[in-house]
């Protein structure tokens, strides 16, 4: 392990961004120096150029390394990405928990389609689970740090942009099945066709049915899910599967200068998981489910070598549909009680946009947009039954009433009936770039943005981008970019006989400042090193804290203390809240070579930070994290090793197992090095086979568990044993 990180550190002056370009095509081997230096990106600046060029340090995923690697999901990219902490199996509204260069929260990575936002537009935290299914992606663009001030709100650690084929890159039907050892069965279908010069569409769907790892059969400690085996009565009877049921559409049809574009994602996977079996019970019955839904068009006004002039207007829903619930365990784990939970939001967008190109040295990008968002916020944990929604969406707070007629107890908030919190937000952007010298440019841009809740914010960017050699890209960037106080923060409310959390309206938006310095090197058209150093600054950081004391110690109201006996109506009050600031810093180092058919990718990444608030270490972070990675792409066969290696990670101060006064105050989650692999053979140039092997030692690990780390949520969230899957693709 010490050689090869020592390996990674020969590029300590080199960049990272540059190391993806080699695998930016299907056929990469054959690409000369000059041709990987030119590959075409579009996130960066909503606009395609250089990936020398762009003003952003960009990693690009493609198609070819998809397979190489056996990726099914988006969330198992996650685990190769440097700077990236990834914890799998975390509880049911997040699933995969993404820390990316010690900014934690999946909220805070914008994910788009085709350019188009997937995440919910009020703010919710996105779930990377079994649901983002990567068969009809060419390629994937990341672009590290704030970019709000191209996209908005939410584009605050980075973009991810999932660019999809065309009709034209299938013309026929593709066909993929596979099964998973937790006894889950796959299938897409992908159609996709160029019916004429100016028409081409593809239409395509998967399902993924069967259960997740059960994690409660090899991890029976006391700390983890040792309760599970104390299940008795009622609740010892019932199934401990977890399963998933999901399914997604996606569809674009492409005529002359229109184009259309639909998908729909439904997610139905395991509520629990790393959530403390004691509190919540793990059962079948414990389930997050959800649909994202989006329709759009998009016209190209003017397109041509000087003018791209574009129209898009998108609608948009999501649900939390109300089979989702949590089940309250009593308190000699016999029996439990269902909660339920709903919510809805739907959205109008519109966008124009306009890139001018108006000499080789100046260009301009310029756009303005307009949103109507309708957003009724998550509903409390509701004990009589799933909501039913219709009618008015309203959710009746009336039982969190205390005598004075104070809801949750909570001095001035008054009104019992929560309704929908609807909003517009109006947003204007300009981004110039300009060629000082031939090798020299600079980009300087900003967005202004009006929300009719929280009012207005405006955010910058620049970049210095420097190529003296042809082989030799030097970036300088700074970026900064907000998270929205969305409905999801300031109305959040759930309550059990244990903890309550109490709504905030007056949240401000969190707001981060990144400085970054890269450069990317390549030695020959062969091999390639790269360095990025940055520094995050966040303030307003938005988090759940416990509740202040309210004026003459007046408490607040918790009804189901009194399930379990308690005279006490409070119990632990936490509510989200704008509290002090934190900082990131660290640095990528990446090492590429091939030769022929193999290919050899070395990365190190150390990340490191504090919380101002309290002078704790950055929480949920690996200081430093190791990828090794050897992949063969022959005629025939084709397979892929990695070794993922993340040292010890930080848990919060509030970590009910290491955090200030616990059992091991000061201590760490433990590292671990993970291995997986992958082969396929093509048996014909239609059909091919594959098998894949994630965690082949089998070894015992932990990932940073979501939250607070306390309560509710597990001090560290186990992480799946060994898990195989093997796959048949067929092409028509």
């Amino acid at each position: 392990m010490k050689k090869l990180i020592l390996l990674c550190i020969l590029g300590i002056f080199l960049s990272f961004d540059l190391s993806a370009q080699i695998d930016t095509t299907n056929d990469y081997i054959d690409l000369s120096l000059e041709q990987l230096m030119n590959v075409e990106v579009v996130t960066a600046s909503k606009k395609g150029e250089k990936i020398s060029d762009a003003p952003a340090t960009v990693r690009v995923i493609t198609e070819e390394q998809i397979k190489l690697f056996g990726w099914k999901d988006l969330k198992d990219v996650f685990r190769a990405i440097p700077g990236t902490d990834v914890s799998y199996c975390v509880q049911g509204e997040i699933r995969t928990l993404v820390t990316m260069r010690g900014v934690l929260g999946n909220q805070k990575l914008l994910i788009l389609q085709d350019g188009q936002m997937q995440n919910p537009i009020t703010g919710e935290r996105f779930i990377f689970g079994n649901n983002i299914p990567l068969n009809i992606y060419k390629r994937i663009e990341i672009v590290y740090g704030p970019s709000s001030a191209l996209y908005g709100a939410d584009a605050y650690a980075g973009v991810i942009n999932l660019i999809t084929k065309d009709g034209g890159d299938i013309n026929g039907l593709e066909i993929n099945t596979g099964y998973a050892s937790t006894n889950s069965y796959i299938a897409d279908m992908t159609f996709g066709q160029k019916v004429s010069e100016n028409t081409d569409f593809i239409l395509g769907g998967r399902i993924y049915y069967g259960q997740d790892y059960k994690l409660h059969e090899d991890y029976t400690d006391p700390l983890d899910y040792g309760n599970v085996g104390n299940y008795s009565g009622l609740l010892g009877k019932e199934d401990k599967t977890y399963p998933i049921k999901n399914w997604n559409l996606f569809t674009k049809v492409k005529y002359k200068k229109l184009t259309l574009g639909g998908d729909w994602q439904h997610e139905y996977e395991s509520q629990v998981l790393s959530t403390i079996p004691a509190n919540y019970a793990y059962t079948s019955k414990d389930i997050w489910s959800q649909d994202i839904r989006h329709i759009y068009a998009k016209y190209d006004i003017v397109s041509n070598e000087k003018i791209d002039l574009s129209a898009t207007l998108t609608v948009g829903d999501y649900t939390v549909n109300p089979t989702t619930n949590f089940t309250i365990v009593n308190g000699n784990s016999t029996d439990a009680q269902q909660q339920f939970k709903y919510a809805y939001s739907s959205y109008i967008q519109g966008l124009i946009q306009n890139s001018w190109t108006i000499s080789e040295k100046l260009s301009f990008i310029v756009g303005i947009s307009y949103a109507d968002v309708k957003s009724f916020p998550k509903t409390q944990n509701l004990i009589n039954g799933p909501y039913s929604p219709g009618g008015d969406l309203e959710d009746d707070l009336s039982a969190f009433v205390d005598d004075n007629g104070n809801v949750f107890g909570k001095i001035g908030l008054t009104d019992s009936i929560f309704g929908e919190r609807n909003y517009t937000n109006f947003g204007s952007f300009l981004q110039t770039q300009y060629k000082i010298f031939k090798s020299l440019s600079v980009t300087l841009g900003a967005r202004y943005d009006y929300n009719t809740i929280y009012g207005s914010t405006v955010n910058p960017r620049a970049g210095l981008v420097f190529t003296p050699i042809k082989s030799l890209s030097v970036k300088g960037l700074y970026g900064t970019a907000y998270i929205q106080p969305s409905n999801y923060y300031r109305w959040e409310n759930w309550a059990n006989p244990f903890a309550m959390h109490i709504p905030n309206e007056n949240i401000k938006p969190e707001k981060i400042q990144t400085m970054e310095l890269s450069g990317s090197y390549f030695i020959n058209d062969y091999i390639s090193l790269s360095v990025s150093v940055f520094r995050n600054e966040m303030t307003d950081v938005i988090r759940p804290v416990p509740a202040a004391a309210q004026a003459g110690d007046y408490p607040y109201y918790n009804p189901y203390r009194e399930l379990i006996g308690e005279s006490s109506n409070t119990g632990f009050v936490e509510i989200n809240a704008n509290l002090g600031s934190m900082y990131s810093q660290g640095s990528e180092i990446e090492f590429n070579a091939q030769y022929g058919a193999f290919r050899v990718n070395l990365a190190y990444s150390y990340v490191a930070g504090k919380d101002n608030d309290d002078n704790s270490d950055l929480p949920k972070v690996s200081q430093n994290k190791l990828n090794a990675n050897l992949s063969y792409n022959g005629k025939r066969f084709y397979g892929s090793v990695s070794v993922r290696y993340f040292s010890d990670i930080q848990p919060s101060p509030t970590n009910s197992l290491y955090g200030t006064g616990m059992a091991q105050a000061g201590g760490k989650i433990p590292g671990a090095v993970i291995l997986y692999a992958n082969a396929g053979f093509n048996i014909t140039k239609s059909l091919s086979i594959s098998i894949s092997g994630e965690n082949l030692a089998n070894t015992k690990h932990y990932g940073a568990a979501p939250y607070a780390e306390s309560i509710w949520i597990q001090p560290r969230a186990p992480q799946p044993l060994l898990v195989v899957f093997g796959g048949i693709h067929y092409k028509f």
